[in-house]
C-alpha cells in the first residue's frame, strides 16, 4: 500500500471526482461541506484498518468506502449544527450550512449526502465484491449507532457510564466502523479484526475526550477536567496496548489523537 499522506491526497481527488455533480442548490451545499479539508480521520481510519491486515487491498476500493464513510461523518455535522440540535452558527472556521444556506437546505443536503454514500457504497458493492460489501454494512451500522448517540445525548446524560456509552456511539462508532471497514475490505483473519476493533474503541474515546479538553466541554463540563485527562491517558493506554502487534502508524495516529491541541 501507498503511504497515508499519498493515501489521503489521492482520496481528495476521488471524493471532489465524486462530487463534481451537477449545479443545483443542495449539491453546492454538499461540496460546501465536504471539501474544505476537515481532519479526514475516519478516511486515515479506513486506511490504517487496511494496513493493519497485512494484505494488499485494492486501494479504489479503500477510497470507495472512505469516500461514502466521509459523506455519512459530513452530513452528520451538517444536521448537528441544526438549531435544533446543537445550534452551532461556525463549522471549521466558516459559517455552518444552515447559516450559510438556510435551515431547510442544510437538511436537505445532509440528506442528500447521506443518500449520495449509501448509493455509493452499494455501486461498490456490486463493483468490488463480497468483501466490500461486508465492510459497507459495517459502515452503515455504524451510521445507524452515530444517530443513537445522538439521541442519548439529546435527552440529558446524567452521569460516567451514560457519557462514555453516548461517546462510544455518537463519536466512536465512525471511528470504530472505518477501522473495520478497512480491515474487513482487506480480508483481515479474526485476530487482526479483533486487535482492530478493540484498538478502534479506544481510539474513537481518545477523540472525543481530547475534543472536550480542547474546548472544555462535554465530559470536562461533566466531570472535570482531572477525570477527563485520567479518562484520556486510560484509553490512549488501551489504544497503545492493543495496537503494540499491529503495525507503527496506528500507534502513531492513537498518540496524535490524544495529544491533540485543536
Amino acid at each position: 500500500m501507498v503511504d497515508k499522506t499519498a493515501f489521503l491526497a489521492h482520496f481528495e481527488k476521488y471524493l471532489a471526482g465524486l462530487l463534481v455533480g451537477d449545479s443545483s442548490p443542495l449539491s453546492e451545499i454538499a461540496r460546501y461541506c465536504a471539501l474544505d479539508g476537515g481532519k479526514r480521520v475516519r478516511p486515515t481510519c479506513v486506511y490504517l484498518g487496511a494496513l493493519a491486515s497485512g494484505k494488499e487491498c485494492e486501494e479504489d476500493a479503500l477510497f470507495a468506502l472512505a469516500a461514502g464513510l466521509e459523506l455519512i461523518h459530513n452530513y452528520s455535522l451538517v444536521h448537528d449544527d441544526l438549531p435544533a440540535m446543537d445550534n452551532d452558527s461556525v463549522r471549521r472556521g466558516k459559517p455552518s450550512a444552515h447559516v450559510a444556506f438556510g435551515e431547510a437546505n442544510a437538511i436537505l443536503a445532509g440528506d442528500e449526502m447521506l443518500s449520495v454514500a449509501l448509493a455509493h457504497l452499494i455501486s461498490g458493492s456490486a463493483k468490488y465484491g463480497k468483501q466490500f460489501a461486508n465492510a459497507a454494512l459495517e459502515i452503515a451500522n455504524a451510521a445507524v449507532d452515530m444517530t443513537h448517540g445522538q439521541a442519548i445525548e439529546l435527552a440529558g446524560l446524567s452521569g460516567r457510564d451514560e457519557l462514555l456509552h453516548m461517546y462510544s456511539l455518537k463519536t466512536g462508532a465512525l471511528i470504530l466502523g472505518a477501522l473495520r471497514a478497512g480491515a474487513i475490505a482487506a480480508d483481515a483473519n479474526p485476530d487482526t479484526l479483533a486487535k482492530v476493533t478493540a484498538y478502534g474503541r479506544a481510539v474513537g474515546l481518545c477523540f472525543q475526550l481530547s475534543d472536550d479538553l480542547i474546548d472544555g466541554d462535554g465530559a470536562v463540563k461533566l466531570l472535570g477536567e482531572d477525570i477527563t485527562r485520567d479518562l484520556l491517558d486510560h484509553a490512549l493506554s488501551d489504544a497503545l496496548n492493543y495496537a503494540a502487534t499491529l503495525p507503527e502508524p496506528l500507534s502513531d495516529f492513537a498518540l496524535k489523537m490524544a495529544r491533540r491541541t485543536k
